[in-house]
């Protein structure tokens, strides 16, 4: 039996020395590829002492794994609409209210 196999992080499995909260998390916040280039970034960027403590991406991988990654993308999308439909329009109020303020004066 290789190592791999009884650790659990075949990927087959998701890492079972993760909080399920704490993967489920992870799998919705970002994707393999997205964690792959934010940890390229962040390497080259970061003191050592950071860089010793991200996992690879292929950890990250390993402790993300689904076979539902369909619906884990669609729910990354539809979070980054919510998100940016309310940054916008919080953005749009700001806008108008600085209008009406200078227009009243």
């Amino acid at each position: 039996m290789s190592s791999a196999a009884q650790s659990g992080s075949s990927p087959g499995s998701p890492d079972p020395g993760v909080h399920p909260v704490i993967r489920n998390a992870l799998r919705i916040s970002l994707s393999a590829r997205e964690y792959k280039l934010l940890h390229e970034y962040v390497v080259k960027r970061s003191p050592s002492a950071v860089r010793d403590r991200l996992p690879t991406p292929s950890k990250f991988d390993a402790i993300v794994y689904s076979k539902n990654r369909y619906n884990e993308a669609a729910i990354r999308a539809s979070l980054r609409v919510f998100l940016a439909t309310g940054v916008g329009l919080k953005l749009a109020d700001l806008i108008i209210e600085r209008i009406r303020g200078h227009s009243t004066k």
